[in-house]
């Protein structure tokens, strides 16, 4: 028998376990097993280590081997059977005539700071060169060793890069990349950039009857192009504020790029409104992913008279830019993708039962949103809310200033958590208490009441949820007309009666005779009130008399931005609003589609079958297309339950319409109570024996049954999990979509103890009410635990917790849970946002 292992197996300890089965010795008697041997198995590669290839270039711009010291270049080492290794990259300026490297005159031209980066999965290490961080140095690099004869560098610096593993430089690009020389002199300096214009020959659209004159496509690939919306419908005018898209008709170009550019158009001049980034073209008739036409876009250039009456309205022109790839693509040995960042597309038709969705990495945030500050802490769907918000607060919108402001409030608020359950009151939820505080701005008793709710309540949202009560929050009466700048917007949330005096700079928001003096050390900033250690860390005085001052809250705040312009995000998944183009992978039954890449779509068939109306099926996609149906389920609804609140005795607070004994793991007792709300006796892991009280609030969840053990294996898909010791055997609908995926990703058999009870309760969990968590026991093995972990993490759970044992100390990317969690992961917090509905239309 032979097992082949993957590259991502290299070096990793396996053990393989032998076991003799034995027969009862009377007719009747079970079959044993005993351990008759084991093997510990290291693989290791059957293909010889190598960098096959090296290359540099200048991603997504015309020519990829040009660039100035403002550009950021892009180094890759193509690799064979080197996955998880780590590659240093140096780079050279080549001072060598003709083609080829002459390591004796540039011996003395390697820049001394080195990247590295590991091999990935497709055997590729890539890491980007900022120039313009070391332009002084590469250019006096550069200026110094100049070829024999030469009396300046002319027009370009040429560079190329090594490839080192342990040391030694087993390849270098082969194609240098030519970066302008800002010192040569032949050319007028500080000559100003000219103004963008369309080129002379690509095809043109107009948008209403006057965005100019049409062009048509010389080659009669390109057959039209308009604005559409969301819905698909076709636009003849836009304003500011629109979300626009464009559909493109071609033919002949499937699997070709193009660029399109909107420009604005009047009588006298054309002004460059958007330019987008490369497409690879995927059908004959295609949708963009689009962009908002905003102020700042439309007026690009323009000065508008005040009074103008088309000055929301405007005209445009669509132009459609082919670019073939394939010179540049054999000239760096590397598939033409690789060159550039690519722009999601869609079908305008579809094709039936597509196995591969859209790649990440391309939406409406990717366009407009990629620079929000902290961004790369939270979701797509959370970016595009507090954009949305800043909007309705009517906040500052030249590039997004005011959404800014509240993601830097929201940051500081939760100390850079972003969790809707950070804060005093989470550690023992009580509604009695004033004084703790949780979620997004740290809402206290008195501020949950003021918009109508409760901090249990807001604890049990997801981020995304509770930033409707964020809004409510800014919108009450007494900010009205305050909200001018960021240190106003976050005195509303820290010290509210200040809001007023956010611009006096001088003001004092409180004094050492208030408790808040002292619980925000970061406002004290005048060297009386702190002091040096000798590891040269500030630490502040407490109990002294002191101030803290407007222009101290301006100072940290403007820090904490500033360090969130480091936290933008890289990652986006955005785009699960339903439009015609989608297709329906669904019949007779609502249908989560879980694909390998992490992708989550929800299909619900325009009529569903008599029987099926309360049922789900859940369906796996691997990497090869295969579609893999694992399970159908039942669902059900309930009212949401708050975290559990820790009594003593047996709660009182409301009618008892149930009491009864159960035997279900740790809970031997339930009370159901006339307004919804559960309370469960058991024995606590820490706590002892105590009462849980889950209150029940307005809103209705669905929860489903987990089937009692999944054993699905089939074409390389291991999905499979049994219970322990637990009757929580009920989850979210959305959260066991999550389940399944990270079940496939990880590949190993699961032990869980469970998610939540039928009815959203949860002993002696406080948290995992409404099926929002599931835990697994450890599996023991180091690699395959942090494997699991990470596979949580894919699969959207944003609070994956372990415990603080010397074993899981030595797991990564996992919160501290404590040591109630030195037995099990904890993976909760599921991010409903990321999965796509399509409904059928």
């Amino acid at each position: 028998m032979t097992y082949n292992f993957g590259e991502i197996a290299l070096g990793v300890e396996f053990q393989m376990k032998v076991y003799e089965i034995k027969k009862g010795i009377l007719p009747g008697l079970p079959v044993t097993k005993e351990l008759a041997g084991s093997l510990i198995i290291v693989p290791i590669s059957n293909k010889v280590p190598k960098i096959d290839k090296v290359v540099l270039f200048n991603r997504g711009v015309k020519d990829f081997n040009k660039a100035s010291y403002h550009d950021i270049l892009i180094a890759q080492a193509h690799c064979i059977a080197m996955f998880n290794k780590e590659i240093e990259f140096h780079l050279w300026e080549d001072d060598a005539p003709g083609k080829g490297h002459d390591a004796s005159i540039n011996k003395s031209n390697r820049h001394t700071h080195s990247y590295k980066a590991r091999v990935n999965e497709k055997g590729i290490a890539e890491v980007s060169i900022h120039l313009m961080s070391d332009e002084k140095i590469l250019r006096q690099m550069a200026d110094q060793f100049l070829m024999k004869g030469d009396r300046n560098e002319g027009a370009n610096h040429e560079y190329y890069v090594t490839a080192t593993y342990s040391g030694k430089i087993l390849g270098a690009s082969q194609v240098n990349v030519e970066v302008a020389n800002p010192d040569y002199k032949s050319q007028p300096q500080n000559h100003p950039k000219p103004k963008p214009q369309p080129e002379k020959h690509t095809p043109k659209f107009p948008v209403g009857p006057e965005g100019g004159p049409k062009q048509p496509d010389p080659k009669g690939n390109i057959i039209e192009a308009v604005f559409i919306d969301d819905t698909g419908k076709e636009l003849s005018k836009v304003a500011v504020g629109d979300k626009v898209r464009v559909r493109i008709h071609s033919k002949n170009m499937v699997e070709k790029h193009i660029q399109y550019v909107i420009w604005k158009y009047d009588s006298t001049s054309t002004h460059e409104v958007y330019r987008s980034a490369m497409i690879k073209i995927p059908a004959d008739v295609y949708d963009t992913s689009g962009f908002i036409i905003t102020k700042v876009s439309s007026e690009k250039g323009i000065g508008f008279p005040i009074g103008n009456s088309n000055f929301y309205t405007q005209n445009y022109f669509i132009e459609i830019i082919s670019k073939d790839l394939s010179a540049e693509s054999q000239k760096f040995g590397v598939n033409s993708d690789g060159l550039l960042e690519m722009e999601k597309v869609k079908s305008a038709v579809g094709v039936q039962n597509t196995q591969n969705p859209d790649k990440p990495g391309s939406c409406i945030c990717q366009e407009q949103y990629k620079d929000l500050v902290w961004g790369g802490k939270v979701s797509c769907e959370f970016r595009k809310k507090v954009v949305q918000i800043a909007k309705n607060l009517e906040l500052p919108q030249e590039n997004y200033e005011g959404a800014n402001w509240l993601m830097t409030i929201i940051a500081l608020e939760s100390a850079y958590s972003f969790s809707p359950k950070c804060g005093t009151f989470r550690k023992n939820p009580d509604e009695n208490s004033k004084y703790k505080y949780i979620g997004l701005i740290q809402f206290g008793k008195a501020a949950a009441e003021e918009i109508g709710t409760t901090r249990t309540h807001l604890m049990s949202l997801t981020a995304e949820q509770q930033l409707d009560y964020v809004e409510k929050h800014f919108k009450k009466k007494m900010y009205k007309n305050l909200l001018k700048n960021r240190t106003a917007l976050y005195l509303a949330v820290n010290y509210p009666n200040s809001t007023a005096h956010a611009s006096e700079k001088n003001y004092v928001v409180y004094d050492s005779t208030k408790d808040a003096y002292d619980d925000n050390s970061m406002f004290k900033r005048e060297t009386h009130e702190f002091w040096i250690d000798k590891n040269g860390k500030k630490q502040f005085y407490k109990g002294k008399e002191g101030k803290s001052y407007v222009w101290e809250f301006e100072e940290a705040l403007k820090e904490v931005e500033e360090l969130g312009r480091s936290n933008k995000t890289k990652t986006f998944t955005c785009g699960n609003n339903s439009t015609k183009s989608d297709n329906i992978n669904a019949k007779d039954i609502v249908t989560y589609h879980i694909y390998h890449d992490n992708k989550i779509e929800k299909h619900i068939p325009k009529k569903i079958k008599e029987g099926n109306e309360t049922r789900y099926k859940y369906v796996y996609h691997d990497s090869i297309g295969n579609e893999h149906e694992i399970t159908t389920v039942d669902w059900h609804t309930t009212k949401e339950k708050g975290v559990g609140q820790v009594y003593n005795t047996k709660p009182t607070h409301s009618k008892v319409l149930s009491d009864q004994y159960v035997s279900e793991g740790n809970t031997s007792r339930r009370v159901k109570y006339e307004n919804g709300d559960i309370a469960e006796y058991g024995t606590h892991p820490k706590k002892g024996i105590i009462w849980l009280l889950y209150k029940a609030g307005k809103n209705n969840v669905e929860l489903i049954k987990m089937p009692d053990s999944l054993n699905y294996k089939k074409d390389g898909v291991s999905i499979a999990y049994s219970f322990s010791k637990t009757q929580r055997r009920y989850t979210g609908a959305d959260s066991f979509a999550g389940f399944i995926g990270y079940l496939a990703k990880s590949g190993y058999k699961l032990t869980t103890t469970g998610s939540c009870f039928s009815e959203g309760s949860s002993f002696p969990s406080q948290e995992h009410c409404n099926g929002r968590s599931v835990d697994t026991l450890y599996l023991g093995i180091v690699e395959q635990d942090q494997k699991v972990i990470d596979s949580a993490i894919f699969f959207h759970f944003t609070e994956v917790l372990k415990g603080i044992n010397e074993y899981c100390q030595k797991l990564k990317r996992a919160g501290n849970g404590g040591s109630l969690h030195n037995s099990h992961l904890h993976s909760g917090n599921f991010n409903s946002s990321v999965i796509k509905t399509i409904k059928e239309k």
